[in-house]
């Protein structure tokens, strides 16, 4: 079975917002210490996902709390399980303490891009 990337309209939204912005530049263009293929943060992130190649602890990937109505709309449009644990996940784009954020649901069969932004952006 092949691995599927999606992104939500409400992702898509938010992406398009922050590519404009010059604060963002080092994310999408830059480019990280530890890769040596030279790719922006973006870039190796969706490389990743796409040939399933776990994160490093760079990114910070924690588990986020969200509304169950979010949780239920995940299963709903992926044809999740009903029983199963679905968790939301974030990571931090530009390492440990930074405020370029992803939000995401990975699991062997797919990946959905809910967020991204920074704290400000998308929480409050």
């Amino acid at each position: 079975m092949t691995h599927k990337v999606y992104f939500t309209a409400n992702f898509k939204r938010q992406y398009k917002k922050v590519r404009k912005s010059s604060r963002w530049q080092p994310i999408f263009e830059g480019n990280l210490p530890f890769d040596g293929k030279n790719r922006s943060a973006w870039r190796y992130i969706l490389d990743s996902f796409e040939e399933r190649n776990p994160l490093p602890e760079y990114f910070y990937v924690h588990p986020l709390h969200v509304p169950k109505s979010l949780i239920q709309r995940l299963k709903r449009d992926f044809g999740l399980n009903n029983h199963a644990t679905i968790k939301v996940l974030e990571l931090h784009l530009d390492g440990h303490n930074g405020n370029h954020l992803l939000v995401y649901y990975d699991d062997e069969r797919i990946t959905v891009f809910l967020g991204i932004g920074t704290h400000s952006d998308l929480f409050e």
